[in-house]
């Protein structure tokens, strides 16, 4: 019994010894950081930091957008009667000129046409001249000589419709360009309709593609126009905008635009998809900074500025991107020198040093 009482006296002493143990150390540690505190925030070194200046550049509002290649003339070659095809005038992909014979059909029956025609007129003619004469001292009545004139008239629309007929044997090329390849052999029996070959002006090729509406009011005619395909990964295609439409489609809420390219190499064809980068506006003086140098808070932008060795926090508005520089439209001027590496460290009004100032040229190599 006389043990367990000791045992239980000796449990009560730790119990009370760690409880002043523990008052101690904290008190103590509670003024020691309390005189330590302000130490670290008004006694810290100078924080090292990376500036560039701000400067003026030139910036573009621009337009990313994809589009398709189409000739600026293009049409598919087709029969307009039937008939066996007895001359084929190109080999394909060749270059023709407006007016070349492409195809001829077996004309043999449309030429007898047109000779019966002719002869017909021909005798008419004769007939209608001697009755003239004859109605000179009235020999022939005058309504004789009407009825004469009128059958002339009339085989005279009888050999422009055989001629007709005649021309529909030979197709001909509407303008010059580039033949596609034939869909018929020498010999073949065509029907009405049935296409032969496909004609292509590929001197200039357009560029379709569609453009928000947001962007209407900037769009003008003679924009500046980039193109890339995939096909020509080292080569951007350069043209300009030619036509705007007239209608905002409303389900897609974009406008159509169609740019022009010279393509006097011929390279671009039709059907082609095309990266396209329309440039809507320039402004030379536009202040710009590196990308890093701006920091997010919500949807806040800011920026550290720095002035005589501290910095200050300030909002900004930016405009348009590139390649890792930002326009500012507010908060900072051309040669302000602004923070660029080491601003997770900073607070408005901290001391820094500016470890060592960048050129504006090695920022936008890296």
């Amino acid at each position: 019994m006389t043990r367990l009482l000791l045992q239980l006296v000796a449990v009560i002493a730790i119990a009370v010894g760690a409880y002043f143990a523990w008052q101690w150390f904290d008190t103590s540690g509670a003024a020691n950081g309390a005189a330590e505190e302000p130490q670290q925030r008004g006694g810290g070194q100078p924080a090292p930091v990376d500036v560039v200046q701000a400067w003026r550049g030139t910036i573009q509002e621009s337009v990313q957008a994809v589009g398709t290649t189409v000739a600026r003339e293009s049409v598919d070659v087709v029969a307009e009667v039937a008939g066996r095809i007895t001359r084929i005038g190109f080999e394909e992909g060749e270059q023709v000129a407006e007016g070349d014979v492409l195809f001829e059909l077996d004309p043999v029956r449309e030429e007898s046409e047109l000779r019966e025609a002719q002869a017909n007129l021909r005798d008419v003619e004769q007939r209608l001249r001697r009755a003239r004469a004859l109605r000179e001292d009235g020999s022939v009545p005058q309504a004789q000589v009407d009825e004469l004139d009128a059958s002339r008239q009339a085989a005279e629309a009888r050999v422009a419709v055989a001629r007709s007929r005649l021309r529909d044997r030979r197709l001909l090329a509407p303008f010059d360009g580039r033949t596609g390849l034939r869909e018929v052999s020498l010999g073949a029996f065509v029907d009405p309709g049935t296409v032969l070959t496909t004609l292509d002006d590929l001197s200039v090729v357009r560029v379709d593609f569609s453009v928000p509406e947001r962007f209407l009011g900037a769009l003008r005619l003679g924009q500046g126009v980039s193109a890339r395909n995939v096909g020509f990964q080292d080569r951007e295609f350069s043209g300009e905008v030619a036509r705007i439409g007239t209608r905002i489609d409303p389900v897609t809420r974009t406008i159509r635009v169609q740019s022009e390219f010279d393509n006097e190499d011929g390279d671009l064809r039709p059907g082609m998809f095309m990266n396209v980068h329309l440039v809507l506006r320039e402004q030379t003086d536009a202040v710009i900074v590196p990308e890093q140098a701006l920091l997010t808070e919500g949807r806040a932008l800011y920026a550290y500025v720095v002035n005589d060795d501290k910095v200050k926090q300030v909002d900004v508005v930016i405009g348009q991107r590139r390649r890792g520089e930002v326009q500012i439209v507010d908060g900072i001027k051309a040669g302000d020198t602004v923070v660029v590496a080491g601003q997770q460290r900073l607070r408005d009004g901290a001391e820094v040093q500016v470890r060592r100032e960048i050129e504006r040229d090695a920022l936008v190599e890296n």
